[in-house]
């Protein structure tokens, strides 16, 4: 049999997004728990497998994530305000980053 070339499949897309999905929860369910370090590694491996498998995070996926650490934002480990202009900054109280986002309009 030949050796497969081009794009991957929509079963195995598929596959890597209801993954990607299932080790968001983990990591979720894990820094409910106090437990950082798992969900820090269970959002590793979400990302590894979204640039592995090319597929983009939703835009709820990516407020949730810290981009500098990898920390899963919970109301512990972050900062959620609104600014007047319109803005969703979000500010990960372990590392500092801080990130800009537009409030639907």
């Amino acid at each position: 049999m030949a050796k497969r070339r081009g794009r991957r499949t929509k079963n195995q897309e598929k596959i890597a997004r209801e993954r990607i999905e299932s080790l968001l929860d983990l990591a979720l369910k894990s820094s409910d728990e106090e437990n950082l370090e798992q969900s820090r590694r269970f959002v590793e491996l979400a990302l590894l497998i979204s640039k592995r498998y090319n597929q983009r995070l939703t835009k709820s996926q990516r407020l949730k994530i810290c981009r500098d650490c990898n920390n899963y934002f919970t109301s512990k480990n972050s900062r959620n305000r609104l600014s007047p202009k319109g803005w969703k900054i979000i500010t990960c109280l372990d590392c500092g980053s801080v990130s800009r986002h537009v409030v639907g309009n």
